[in-house]
């Protein structure tokens, strides 16, 4: 005779930057673990394959995972972390007060995530009759720049995601252009237009959880925003 094997309840969410919604099911004890072994490791390409592939096997969805923002997959992972193991989750942080070693436990509380979304379509105006337009990149164009300095990572976006550029007479679309033409075009920039491409990246979509705790040495507060894949994980 068999041993029963429960199968996992369905939950459904909207994810915030592409509006798709997605089916899951908590994960299970198998797969906590292999999360857990591999945040020991703490590389983060290797906790990101093992994000994705985690969330690919509880989720049903018709798209790679990888496609979707880092925005995206951080939402989603977190609505699937709640309904799997809870909602509240025990940090512990350094003290920041000047002199001080010690330690701030709190508890963070999942519900209270926040989705920042900068109030912008992606249509960058470099002059009067210049535009250019950025898209946000998927998790997996992120993951590819991830060990360059900040000047070339922010370059390598800028090549990957800029889909049109706009002059007073013409629309180009970029998919008919060479990588080395696409290249040209932002070489030939000047720095302030490199510039007010560059804040479109540096302000991207992102998920941000407050977190409070009180020291356990110098029994001061403190109010931290705990944020990126790495600390979710």
């Amino acid at each position: 005779m068999q041993l029963p094997i429960q199968s996992a309840p369905q939950h459904s969410v909207v994810l915030p930057i592409t509006g798709k919604k997605v089916k899951f099911r908590p994960f299970l004890v198998k797969e906590q673990r292999n999360m857990l072994m591999v945040k020991e490791d703490s590389k983060a390409d290797l906790i990101f394959d093992s994000l994705v592939h985690m969330l690919e096997s509880v989720t049903e969805a018709d798209f790679k995972i990888d496609s979707l923002p880092m925005t995206d997959i951080e939402f989603l992972f977190m609505n699937v972390r709640a309904k799997s193991v809870g909602e509240t989750q025990d940090v512990q942080y350094p003290c920041r007060q000047k002199d001080c070693s010690g330690t701030l436990n709190c508890k963070v509380d999942i519900s209270k995530i926040e989705v920042e979304k900068p109030d912008t379509d992606g249509r960058i105006e470099l002059s009067k009759d210049l535009k250019v337009q950025l898209e946000v990149p998927s998790a997996k164009k992120m993951m590819s720049v991830i060990d360059l300095n900040e000047q070339d990572m922010i370059k390598q976006l800028m090549l990957i995601c800029m889909t049109k550029i706009f002059d007073d007479e013409n629309i180009y679309d970029l998919s008919e252009y060479r990588d080395s033409e696409i290249s040209a075009f932002v070489d030939s920039l000047t720095m302030e237009q490199f510039g007010e491409m560059a804040k479109f990246f540096e302000n991207l979509p992102s998920v941000k959880l407050p977190m409070k705790g009180i020291c356990d040495k110098c029994g001061k507060k403190d109010d931290q925003v705990l944020q990126g894949f790495v600390n979710f994980f």
